[in-house]
């Protein structure tokens, strides 16, 4: 596949390339770095939450990410674009299971039809939550089944499209008196921006880290 803005930015060997990039659940998540916009506070506090988000790569003959976008009624995001994911529960025993929880009741993502394999770095949000994106492979299409309170519908962003460092744009704002940029994207005539973004951005670095690291 080619990318959006021209670049050819798949090979064949992707989900070796997607492998290499995210850190191995084994490891766990100590090693991994906090993003956000509100670490660069001055005396950032940790989240008083803690939440996991799935991030859903289909594992298709054109593999793309799948997101969804926000109810708009919703108090808090609401009308945005985001991964599937919450906050985690006394019985979930672990992020991967919050993830996996939380998508199966957001789109009706069956757990059984997910390959957790890996974690992208940590994310800081200003609503009070440290989240941890959970990568998860889908190795088939299927009919998502909404929960409307929460979820107004599902899209496909192409994986060259989001591993394509041109499609990202950089947005200049003032946090406690410094300024600092976030990344965000336009796809499809929508603005995916903030955590969501960040993520996808995180996930788009550690790519070209991975396949800079293959180069003689």
């Amino acid at each position: 596949m080619v990318g959006g803005r021209g670049a050819p930015v798949l090979a064949s060997s992707w989900r070796e390339r997607i492998l290499a990039s995210v850190t191995p659940l084994e490891q766990g998540v100590a090693a991994l770095d906090i993003l956000g916009s509100r670490r660069l506070a001055p005396n950032p506090r940790r989240p008083s939450r803690t939440a996991a988000v799935l991030v859903p790569i289909m594992d298709t003959d054109e593999p793309a990410i799948l997101l969804t976008q926000r109810a708009r009624h919703l108090p808090q995001h609401g009308g945005q674009i985001s991964f599937p994911g919450g906050a985690a529960e006394g019985a979930d025993e672990t992020a991967v299971a919050t993830a996996l929880r939380e998508a199966h009741e957001e789109i009706g993502l069956s757990p059984g039809a997910v390959r957790p394999i890996g974690f992208l770095d940590r994310i800081d949000t200003i609503s009070d939550y440290r989240v941890l994106p959970v990568v998860g492979l889908v190795a088939q299409a299927l009919e998502w089944r909404l929960d409307v309170r929460e979820v107004a519908e599902v899209f496909m962003l192409p994986l060259d499209v989001a591993l394509d460092r041109s499609s990202y744009q950089l947005e200049s704002f003032v946090l406690d008196g410094r300024r600092t940029r976030i990344p965000y994207l336009l796809w499809e005539e929508r603005r995916i921006w903030g955590a969501t973004a960040i993520m996808l951005f995180n996930l788009m670095r550690r790519v070209e880290r991975a396949r800079g690291a293959e180069r003689p």
